[in-house]
């Protein structure tokens, strides 16, 4: 059994639209399609490009139906293109465009190109800082087709901003003198550059929010996940600040989904005593270092024979003990998903580890439920199998960072595209080589005697193995990497509003070339102020000031005319068609009941409902006994003798004669009900749900329950709102069914009773209600 993913879907679409037989199809589609928006354009790959244009190939002049206004609106910037692995092209926005344009030159089509220079998140010290950069060769190189220098300008009313340059935090002296085999080789030590500027970034952060600024408006941006990306936000944690933790994540790699991994291997095998050691120390028991030394020390058996036989000497090892002998017994009876929503609920496992762990715990906990729950739909459920599943599945968790959290955010470039923050600190600049951390493999090459575009691909070996095209197919695919690189460094120093910091680590080595750091300082340095900061190192405040450095002051250059109609805000609009809901008209709350105890009659009247529901499709001997059975399982609020007189009312209504039209074979429940009544003063859209309908030759019959206690004996004590919710319901199904009579009534079960209410009296209803007349 096959899988699609998105890609498949594309190729297949494109495939379909190519055939011949497929000319049905589009036409259809042409029918239904006036207007086409393609946003981030500069993300959308030749293949999705291919479709966009056979969609809109009837849109010029000749096509099919020209009376018709049609339109192709495509907003795209080829500076933020930073998916190439997901088949993105920025460069064929410029290329498509100028297709439409030859398309639609000297035509009645019209064609417009705008620019949009504005931005409305960033100060002009970002903005200015960003050009800066961008107008040197070397980072501009890729950005765009178009050969023109960034220029962005700021809203007049923009807040003042900001832009910090840190010098590179490197090693320590001790740490570079270091013998290589005295060296950790899978820790970073506290004097490491990554640690060190952790530390900083952590440090600077509580200075911002100790002087009034919000965690919520705080992004930190890493090139890529890591040792770094984990340092800051352990610093951060360690700092008292509250952070969102990473963005994304293998489900299996969070500690808090490992600590319940292990506890199942524990269960599973005994013996295993590393497991078990690990669940211990895990926030589900909570033993400390102490604690498990004293048990797992010089033993001479399993620890968990070990923990049994301490458990009289130690109230933590008994709990402890118990504890495990419990769960135990629950992995044998219970499903993977009930068996660890047992520990996290009941048994309080998931307050122990968002009191360790912290909040950012929660979302892994959530998904490892879901996978647990959709093993259990899959394959057969056992403990075993669901553990060697998940290992397997190497599922991944995504946090939503456009939660509105006052948490510090921190995340890659990749995953904040389209984000902002009042202050950004990019750090991460230098660790990765422009071209990437591993050279590409995948060659592009033409093909010979091929359409024009047709490619080819070969596997890259050795560098120096490369012949012919292949040394010119590298070249090409690292210069692409590399130009991408920088793309991505526009998009992060973009997501700043006021203030942005870039900042980095650098080995023994100077950092690679090219990088982000040596691009934007570079660029930056000649006009920013050079200061120390409290740790010694030097800080490049950036403050362009051209107007000091000019011989001669030039003339000013004009004032830009806003529009008016730019301050004006949009007249707000009626809406085309009212909603409304019969259940919602109101006088509700003071007929729902009049017993003392309101929550315990509204159940009363939930029970009912499903009765009246269920029973009809019952046949009568066994309703009965299956209301008992119901009302047992779900009525543990009433005592039996209210139970058994809830029973008894239901059937005799039921059963009654008066009421044999509604239940007869043939009649429904629940039936759901939507339409538009066009009354004098606009349209209005009707949706609710009829408790009872049954048809008739010529003739409908619509019911609705009521358990008001007690009930009503005249049609003019029964509150409005219920005679207006059946006069709704009339209406729709007039323009329904023309030809046939629609009868209302009003079920009173507690009677029993059916309160049959005439047409006259329902139109009155309706009216009082809306202030205007049924047509």
């Amino acid at each position: 059994r096959g899988l699609l993913d998105y890609e498949d879907l594309i190729g297949k679409t494109l495939a379909l639209f190519r055939k011949t037989s497929a000319a049905w199809v589009l036409y259809k589609l042409d029918l239904g399609v006036n207007h086409v928006l393609v946003d981030e354009a500069q993300d959308t790959s030749p293949e999705q490009w291919e479709i966009i244009k056979t969609m809109v190939a009837e849109f010029a002049p000749g096509g099919s139906r020209p009376n018709v206004r049609r339109t192709l609106f495509a907003v795209g910037d080829e500076k933020q293109s930073i998916f190439s692995f997901q088949g993105a092209a920025p460069l064929e926005f410029a290329q498509n465009r100028e297709h439409f344009r030859r398309l639609f030159t000297n035509t009645e089509v019209e064609f417009h190109s705008e620019r949009l220079d504005y931005s409305f998140r960033s100060a002009a010290e970002v903005l200015e800082a960003v050009d800066t950069v961008f107008k040197r060769p070397e980072a501009f190189r890729g950005l765009t087709a178009d050969p023109v220098w960034t220029v962005h300008q700021a809203l007049p009313d923009a807040a003042p901003g900001e832009v910090e340059v840190w010098e590179l935090t490197g090693p320590d002296q001790k740490d570079i003198d270091q013998e290589g085999w005295d060296a950790p080789f899978d820790t970073a030590g506290e004097t490491s550059p990554a640690i060190k500027l952790g530390a900083k970034v952590g440090r600077t952060v509580r200075q911002w929010t100790a002087k009034g600024v919000q965690p919520g408006h705080i992004l930190i941006l890493v090139r890529q996940r890591g040792p770094f990306f984990e340092a800051v936000i352990r610093a951060l944690k360690r700092e008292g600040i509250a952070v969102a933790g990473a963005d994304r994540l293998v489900l299996t790699e969070h500690i808090a989904v490992m600590d319940l991994l292990v506890l199942g291997d524990a269960l599973l095998l005994p013996d295993d005593d590393l497991a078990l050691a690990t669940v211990l120390k895990s926030p589900l028991f909570g033993l400390n270092d102490e604690q498990l030394y004293t048990l797992a020390y010089d033993r001479k058996g399993p620890l968990r024979t070990v923990l049994r036989a301490q458990a009289a000497d130690d109230p933590m090892f008994a709990a402890a003990s118990a504890k495990l002998d419990s769960l135990d017994e629950n992995a044998r009876q219970f499903t993977p998903f009930a068996f660890y929503a047992h520990i996290l609920g009941p048994l309080k496992g998931r307050a122990d580890i968002l009191v360790r762990l912290g909040v950012e715990a929660s979302d892994p906990l959530d998904e490892f439920l879901n996978l647990a729950l959709t093993y259990e739909q899959r394959e057969t459920p056992s403990l075993q199998g669901f553990l060697n599943w998940i290992r397997a599945a190497q599922s991944e968790v995504k946090r939503d960072m456009e939660l509105a959290r006052d948490e510090v955010r921190v995340m890659t470039v990749h995953g904040a595209k389209g984000l902002e923050a009042k202050n950004v600190i990019l750090v991460d600049t230098t660790t990765t080589r422009p071209e990437g951390a591993h050279p590409p493999r995948l060659l592009s090459l033409p093909l010979p005697n091929a359409p024009p575009g047709a490619t080819g691909f070969v596997w890259g070996v050795a560098k120096t193995k490369d012949a012919g095209p292949m040394a010119d197919a590298r070249a090409k695919a690292i210069e692409a990497a590399k130009d991408e690189y920088r793309r991505l460094l526009y998009v992060g120093l973009t997501r700043a509003a006021e203030r942005l910091v870039v900042c980095g680590t650098k080995g023994v080595n100077s950092e690679p070339e090219g990088c982000w750091h040596r691009l934007v300082l570079d660029a930056l340095k000649p006009d920013s102020q050079e200061e120390t900061d409290s740790d010694g190192q030097t800080v490049w405040r950036f403050r362009k000031i051209e107007a000091a450095t000019r011989a001669e002051p030039s003339a000013p250059e004009p004032k830009i005319e806003v529009p008016g109609w730019l301050r004006l805000s949009a007249k707000a609009e009626k809406p085309k068609c009212r909603i409304l809901r019969p259940s919602d008209t109101g006088e509700y709350e003071e007929h729902v009941t009049g017993a003392s105890n309101r929550n315990l009659a509204l159940r009363r009247g939930t029970l009912v409902h499903r009765l009246m529901q269920s029973l009809p499709d019952i046949p009568p001997e066994r309703r009965a006994e299956a209301a008992c059975r119901y009302l047992a399982r779900n009525g543990k609020d009433f005592d039996e003798a209210a139970r058994e007189t809830m029973a008894q009312q239901t059937i005799a209504l039921l059963s009654h004669p008066d009421f044999a039209a509604l239940f007869a074979p043939g009649s429904r429940a629940e039936v759901s009900i939507a339409g538009k009544l066009d009354l004098p003063d606009g349209p209005v859209l009707v949706a609710g749900q009829i408790d009872r309908l049954v048809m008739t030759k010529g003739e409908v019959f619509i019911a609705d329950y009521k358990t008001n206690r007690p009930a009503p004996g005249r049609i003019e004590d029964a509150p409005r709102g219920y005679i207006r919710q059946l006069a709704f319901y009339r209406a729709v199904l007039q323009k329904l069914y023309p030809s046939y009579k629609i009868r209302t009534a009003l079920v009173w079960t507690e009677v029993p009773d059916l309160m049959e209410i005439s047409g006259e009296t329902m139109d009155v209803a309706l009216a009082y209600h809306l202030g205007v007349k049924l047509p």
